[in-house]
């Protein structure tokens, strides 16, 4: 449970600062009209990798014997290797992580517009749900699908609340020192 707890912060964390990075963009060159599609972005990449996990694991439950071995085995080999190259950029780009997206952004909200600004989060999002999902999958193998369920929601449900809480400055985090942290834990 606190592997996919401690998985789903991460990612939810992530993917929180993603959003808040793109909302605090847009209303620094007062295009507020383009938050909608933020959202929208958002929860349609949310969905999009809620269905993958599912799919994926369905997949993988569905396999016997040697087979099952194989794709448990290939399904934590690339969650491992995905990790391991989540963290090395991860601590390469942070710094400049901001400033691309807020880039990003800009072109897209001076460009083409609401359907930009919505791939921009879309995508973003989407990377860090199939990061997750692709995590979560190999979890249920490694334990069970109930403690992997229950630490992804207390996971994903501290994100929520911590993301709410930086973004409404009730609560300052050093983003650089919490990756560290939870690149260690890892």
């Amino acid at each position: 449970m606190l592997p996919s707890y401690l998985l789903s912060l991460r990612e939810g964390i992530e993917a929180a600062l993603i959003v808040g990075i793109v909302l605090g963009a847009l209303r620094q060159m007062r295009r507020t009209e383009l938050v909608p599609a933020v959202w929208f972005g958002t929860l349609s990449a949310a969905a999009l990798s809620l269905l993958g996990g599912i799919l994926l694991t369905t997949f993988g439950l569905s396999f016997e014997g040697a087979a099952e071995q194989i794709f448990e085995g290939i399904t934590m080999i690339l969650a491992a290797a995905l990790l391991t190259w989540m963290i090395f950029w991860m601590s390469r780009t942070a710094r400049t992580l901001k400033s691309d997206i807020e880039a990003n952004v800009h072109r897209a909200a001076f460009g083409t517009g609401k359907r930009a600004v919505f791939f921009v989060a879309f995508i973003a999002i989407l990377r860090e749900g199939i990061e997750l999902a692709l995590f979560l999958t190999a979890s249920v193998f490694a334990t069970n699908t109930l403690q992997t369920l229950i630490g992804a929601i207390l996971g994903l449900g501290t994100a929520i609340l911590l993301g709410w809480s930086i973004f409404a400055a009730i609560l300052r985090l050093d983003l650089r020192r919490f990756f560290q942290v939870t690149g260690f834990l890892l």
